[in-house]
């Protein structure tokens, strides 16, 4: 990259066609010429933001997490509930089917994909609930892990169910997030919003 400064709205144009691309197509199924053409930005204007396909990818999907909510100030239980929206909502865009289907053709994509979507949607909701045990609001010795996937598996197959305009799957996230903090709540405590 030369010293000139970047132009913000160059980049705003490529991130938004960017990821509707991705949502698209997938990761293997666009062309530098299709995101040019959708965006109004030169190929050579990409390139220099954008040495790879690889890292044009992962800016990609760095990017569908840039409205991630803010939950620290939150009570636990709220927290949860605001971010599984967020993460359900996310997935009913539509992109996870694609881009499930480009990291089969692409494996490499899988590490960009977990690096780049997944690992901070994990690391603000493994934040939420190590807050709820230092608060002692959630019991020690539950396994974060585990209660992160049995959080987050039901906000995904909501957002894909209304990706595919369906209802079938539909289920109040609060409902979950109750149903799930029921068993990690220690005995007496009880989840509050307050």
């Amino acid at each position: 990259m030369n010293g000139r400064p970047r132009d913000p709205r160059i980049d705003a144009a490529l991130t938004e066609h960017l990821v509707t691309l991705l949502a698209e197509r997938g990761p293997a199924g666009f062309s530098v010429e299709e995101l040019a053409e959708r965006s109004g930005v030169g190929k050579a204007a990409i390139y220099r933001r954008y040495r790879c396909r690889e890292e044009l990818v992962a800016a990609g999907f760095a990017a569908v997490n840039e409205d991630m909510p803010d939950v620290s100030d939150l009570p636990v239980r709220q927290a949860l509930i605001t971010l599984l929206e967020w993460i359900s909502n996310a997935h009913a865009s539509g992109m996870t089917p694609t881009w499930l289907v480009g990291m089969q053709q692409i494996p490499q994509l899988r590490d960009l994909y977990m690096c780049n979507v997944v690992r901070p949607r994990r690391v603000a909701l493994e934040a939420v609930l190590e807050r709820g045990r230092a608060q002692g609001e959630l019991r020690e010795d539950i396994d974060i892990d585990v209660a992160m996937t049995c959080l987050s598996a039901p906000a995904i197959h909501v957002g894909m169910h209304r990706a595919r305009g369906s209802s079938a799957g539909e289920v109040p996230i609060d409902e979950v997030v109750d149903l799930v903090l029921s068993g990690l709540l220690r005995p007496g405590a009880r989840a509050t919003d307050s």
